[in-house]
């Protein structure tokens, strides 16, 4: 599902019911932000608009040529460094080539909390310094990274203490007179929220400050964050809140308007597509959204296949969305029963003990994402379940994230089946013991199991997908 057509069909349609006489800025920000803007300059063309400028800011090197006239920058993602400053300032130059009565069409999609992250005035004001307070707002995402939170969650922190999130890039728009500020975005977050995908640079904050408390105090996160950070966002106490977001009532808010153009259901309804065109016709696209611990549901999804399988002989596919989260910090980490509502189902002379786990030393870093973990826990689970059932045989699971990086690795995911394990075994690793250091990358490696894509221009959260063979 590349996000070339579909931007193009919008824009094209937007420009349609627009004053073509009207001067117009693109900002197109995110992982897809090439793609996008390739669609938007080709409906700007066609239409034969007036281009004013404007900026691309994306995940990785394109040629500029192909986005002239727009100027382009790659920022940084996961974790914001230098070129996400870099990019930020980009973006204050662009704003500043905007002239009173401007039409701007935001292009927005995943990545662009990190790929334009720079602190907010506020914040810089705290620290003393525009790098510095980066490093504080990266170390922190590390912590929120750490404790399992959501993309939603995280989102919610971080829009408050950056220069653009929390609808201060609208506002920034608005100080130089524009006329109207539309947006059209790939959705990355559950729900499809506007507030959360690339932490709202064009819309309010909709939560107070209880919210904002509550939701650190749910992760344990207080006593986690830095200190600077912590009085920004009132974590000290309400009196010492430093930070200022601009307020839902603002005036600029009526002048946006918001178009979600893709989302992670039109990625299961491709996969649906591609399965049937396949000859599969048995598919189920799950109504269930994939955002609990990604261990967990690398055994659900297996459980859920195997009563299927059990139930139908021929060839068919289910098909789930959404986007997990790995807790890093959780060291009571248990493997369920094989019963039908485990988390693993495996043979019980084939089970690693926890406490030898725990004493399991190594120099070797965690490395892997949710997507790899969720697929390493299912191939546990196919594994342990092969010798109790033989439709366990049948299955195959593969786990990507649309955007063809699955955290920070050169993988998308991985597809795996019941032999997968023994393959990790064969290489020298146990893949319990992988599971449980976060180190879901390094054993399917070993197995042959890594499914590399490289970039995919798109980023619309992540995919999982059970095919289940003919009897």
């Amino acid at each position: 599902m590349s996000p070339y057509p579909r931007t193009h069909e919008r824009v094209r349609s937007w420009l349609d019911a627009r004053e073509s006489s009207v001067p117009l800025h693109i900002l197109a920000l995110g992982k897809a932000a090439p793609e996008m803007a390739r669609g938007a300059l080709q409906a700007v063309r066609e239409h034969r608009a007036s281009l004013a400028g404007g900026l691309v800011v994306a995940a990785h090197k394109v040629d500029p040529s192909e986005l002239a006239p727009l100027a382009f920058r790659v920022g940084d993602h996961p974790l914001p460094s230098i070129g996400s400053l870099a990019a930020a300032d980009a973006i204050a130059t662009a704003i500043g080539a905007v002239d009173a009565g401007d039409d701007v069409l935001v292009l927005l999609s995943g990545g662009t909390t990190s790929l334009c992250a720079a602190p907010c005035a506020e914040l810089t004001a705290l620290i003393g310094h525009p790098a510095d307070a980066q490093d504080a707002m990266a170390s922190d995402m590390q912590h929120m990274m750490a404790h399992g939170m959501a993309i939603h969650e995280m989102n919610a922190i971080r829009r408050r203490l950056l220069r653009w999130g929390a609808g201060r890039l609208a506002t920034a728009l608005h100080a130089r007179g524009v006329r109207r500020i539309h947006v059209m975005a790939i959705s990355d977050v559950i729900g499809d929220d506007a507030a959360t995908i690339g932490s709202g640079p064009c819309t309010p904050d909709p939560l107070q400050l209880e919210d904002v408390l509550a939701l650190c105090d749910a992760h344990g996160l207080r006593s986690a964050f830095d200190p600077a950070i912590s009085r920004a966002l009132g974590l000290a106490g309400s009196a010492n809140v430093a930070i200022v977001t601009p307020p839902q009532t603002h005036p600029v808010f009526h002048t946006v308007t918001y178009d979600v153009i893709a989302s992670n259901a039109d990625a299961c309804r491709a996969a649906a597509n591609a399965a049937e065109q396949a000859g599969i016709s048995f598919v189920v696209v799950s109504d269930h959204m994939l955002e609990i611990d990604a261990d967990s549901l690398g055994g659900a999804v297996v459980q859920i296949a195997l009563r299927y399988a059990n139930e139908i002989d021929e060839r068919m596919v289910l098909i789930w969305g959404g986007e997990p989260t790995v807790n890093m910090l959780d060291d009571a980490r248990v493997f369920g029963d094989a019963d039908e509502n485990a988390a693993f189902v495996k043979d019980d002379d084939d089970i690693t003990p926890l406490a030898e786990i725990a004493l399991a030393e190594s120099e070797e870093a965690p490395l892997g994402g949710r997507m790899q973990a969720l697929a390493l826990a299912a191939a546990i689970t196919l594994d342990g379940a092969a010798s109790k059932h033989p439709d366990a045989l049948r299955i195959s699971v593969l786990a990507g994230s649309t955007d063809g990086r699955d955290g920070p690795t050169d993988a998308a995911g991985a597809i795996v089946d019941a032999t997968t394990a023994r393959l990790v075994r064969r290489a020298g690793r146990e893949p319990y013991v992988d599971l449980y250091r976060l180190r879901s990358y390094r054993a399917l490696d070993g197995a042959g199991a890594l499914l590399r894509t490289g970039p995919t221009g798109t980023n619309v959260m992540d995919i999982v997908i059970a095919l289940i063979d003919a009897r």
